[in-house]
């Protein structure tokens, strides 16, 4: 039988902690290798996209697409794709953005919920837009 994928927390270095899921052994030199649920994958795709990296939605494919830019010129592509895993609550529809060299820390809900000054983004308790910081 294949590994559960457990719930944890993922940060890539900012105030915000996302809800996803992981085979907490499987890691790309040393960093976690987080799914998504699709509404917690838009929150931060609007955080991370800058004029020299892009992240969008492709409907056609039901993936994302990360695109490397230099000088206006795409020099490499990554995509997230969507994949169907195992939980202890059941299969979650979840998009791989593990897989394409991200750095995420990730942490329990425990090492995190005192923390000050943090954002703790989960999918049934999705923080209202104001309070998320979209300018990087």
């Amino acid at each position: 039988m294949e590994n559960l994928h457990e719930k944890a927390y993922f940060n890539i270095g900012n105030s915000e902690y996302y809800e996803g899921y992981y085979i907490k052994e499987n890691r790309w030199n040393g960093w976690a290798r987080p799914y998504f649920e699709k509404c917690i994958a838009e929150l931060f795709v609007n955080n991370f996209s800058t004029n020299d990296f892009q992240i969008v939605y492709d409907k056609y494919t039901d993936c994302y697409i990360c695109k490397t830019l230099e000088n206006g010129k795409v020099i490499q592509t990554d995509i997230a794709e969507k994949k169907v895993i195992d939980t202890k609550n059941g299969a979650k529809e979840v998009y791989d953005f593990g897989s394409i060299g991200w750095t995420w820390y990730d942490y329990t809900l425990e090492e995190i919920k005192s923390r000050e000054d943090i954002h703790i983004i989960t999918p049934d308790k999705l923080i209202d837009e104001h309070s998320i910081n979209l300018d990087y």
